[in-house]
């Protein structure tokens, strides 16, 4: 082969912490100890719109503009499958994220794209008959004429699956695996393939088996039931959690890693099986991580905490030297090595290619608008508490190795002494005066101010899209 083939794996909302160790994850910890970790990589926002449109254009969030009142992904910069397959790529992707999907344009450039709430391609119009008719009547009513279509036994079947079977026993990994395998059996012509793992997002609610692997013996194991996941009634108060809840939450959300671990084990060794492997350049990485109760959050909003943007990423494959990298990257970078490694120019060519080891002496990250305004909140959950009516504010930051400066729309001013401080508990700002004026002229060279977009048009969106969007709490 000419070029290798490529397959790209998102482990959606999975913190670097939990990834990175072999007694949680062990079957990808020992497919990464023949590739590169790189252990201080960082997403360029904290939620998966955003940060996919990075990883898709190797841009920040104030270059391609594609954020929660610009949701569309119609960036300026080429897409990644677009470019892969005009050099003779198949390209092929799976995803179980509703907000990267075709309904938000990330198909763009693909040959297929697959989501994981339809069984079948071609059916026509199931959202609407799932999530708007819940009654018998209503159902048969508004199926009649689509089944009398081209597509009707597709359109169906679709439906079915959806209301019925389609999150009932994982989010989506095992039929994402089964597929992705069937993939790398295909023709002569070498692959791009995406996917998109949704397992670690709330809710957490792994298979049976995998709480109890790694629940205490002197401890009951946790049902997703037992504990509160709804992320926005516990940072406006009207869920209260104590640590005691969070250690549940935290082995639900680990024992869906444990599970997608499984799964990426039997992916790995179809790769092997197919003699694939050794000609395919495999990244596996995170859009985001996830707050379980840090810094009096949950979920991934509000905020650009390490605890958000700090992801796992790991590349094995041609041209790859293995061991362990320590110098500080960003997922924007993941756009430039794959065009490299596909023999491809990039756009942008002072961007980096991570085969090379590049150190960022800072990397950045922006947090455009909450996909959820405090107003939708408060309509929600009532009177809200001081802190969370502050969280309608955009965010921008700049990490170095020793410091963290990150500044608000509203004002607002926070440098955190990464050094001596990691857990970014206090704000070091009034101290270091010097070196807040350093960090901020760095981000502003780095980004464009945030504005609001006059010229935005909402996407046409099924309405199982934004059903599943409202289960999730994004709108």
């Amino acid at each position: 082969m000419d070029s290798p083939n490529i397959l790209l794996v998102v482990l959606d909302t999975a913190r670097a912490s939990r990834v990175y160790d072999p007694d949680l994850m062990p079957n990808l910890n020992r497919f990464a100890e023949e590739g590169a970790e790189y252990t201080n990589a960082y997403t360029t926002a904290p939620w998966s719109l955003p940060s996919h449109a990075s990883l898709f254009t190797g841009e920040y969030t104030s270059e391609h503009r594609i954020h929660a009142d610009a949701p569309q992904f119609t960036p300026d910069t080429t897409p990644l499958a677009a470019r892969l397959g005009a050099v003779g790529y198949r390209t092929l992707a799976y995803s179980n994220n509703f907000w990267v999907s075709p309904s938000f344009g990330f198909d763009t450039g693909f040959d297929s794209y697959r989501v994981g709430w339809e069984l079948f391609e071609g059916g026509e119009g199931f959202a609407e008959v799932g999530k708007k008719h819940t009654d018998l009547v209503g159902q048969l009513r508004a199926f009649a004429p689509k089944l009398l279509s081209r597509a009707g036994v597709k359109t169906l079947a679709n439906a079915l699956y959806l209301v019925t079977l389609w999150d009932y026993y994982d989010s989506g990994a095992r039929r994402t695996t089964r597929r992705a395998k069937q993939w790398v059996a295909g023709s002569d012509d070498p692959f791009f393939a995406f996917l998109n793992y949704h397992e670690p997002h709330l809710d957490y609610d792994p298979p049976d088996g995998y709480v109890d692997e790694l629940t205490p013996d002197d401890t009951t194991p946790p049902a997703a039931g037992d504990v509160n996941q709804e992320a926005w009634a516990y940072v406006t108060g009207e869920a209260e959690m104590d640590e005691s809840d969070f250690r549940r939450l935290r082995l639900l959300y680990d024992a869906e890693l444990r599970y997608l671990d499984r799964r990426l084990g039997e992916l790995f060794d179809a790769l092997e099986r197919e003699g694939e492997l050794s000609e395919t350049l495999v990244v596996v990485t995170s859009d985001h991580g996830e707050n379980l109760g840090d810094h009096d959050l949950m979920g991934h909003q509000y905020c650009l905490y390490d605890t958000l943007t700090h992801v796992p990423l790991i590349i094995r494959g041609p041209g790859v030297d293995p061991g362990t990298r320590d110098g500080h990257v960003e997922l924007r970078d993941v756009y430039p090595t794959l065009l490299a490694a596909a023999g491809v120019e990039p756009e942008i060519p002072a961007q980096r290619d991570l085969r090379a080891d590049p150190d960022r002496e800072l990397v950045g990250a922006e947090y455009w608008t909450p996909p959820r305004p405090t107003s939708e909140l408060r309509s929600t959950y009532g009177e809200l508490p001081e802190r969370v009516r502050k969280f309608d504010r955009g965010l921008q930051a700049v990490r170095t190795d020793e410091w963290k400066l990150v500044l608000g729309t509203d004002g607002s001013t926070r440098l955190y002494n990464i050094a001596q401080d990691p857990g970014e508990q206090t704000d070091v700002s009034r101290d270091n005066p010097t070196v807040v004026e350093e960090l901020s002229a760095e981000l502003e060279s780095r980004f464009d101010p945030i504005t609001a977009d006059e010229t935005r048009t909402d996407p046409e969106v099924s309405s199982v899209v934004t059903n599943r969007l409202e289960e999730l709490g994004y709108l």
